[in-house]
């Protein structure tokens, strides 16, 4: 699983949509955790045009 990389602001946007800290969504978003709520962020943050990137092609 890659990361997934957002434009400035959209994490915090995501946080306030679900209301949950900014440091969960950043997480989630990184590929650290793997809950049902982490798969729900991922999902959320590619439909806003989020990237997800391979770890060994950075």
């Amino acid at each position: 699983m890659g990361e997934i990389l957002m434009k400035h602001g959209e994490r915090r946007e995501i946080a306030k949509m679900l209301n949950i800290s900014e440091v969960t969504v950043r997480n989630a978003l990184k590929g650290r955790t793997q809950s049902e709520l982490s798969e729900r962020i991922r999902k959320i943050a590619l439909q806003r045009g989020g990237i997800e990137v391979n770890g060994t092609n950075l």
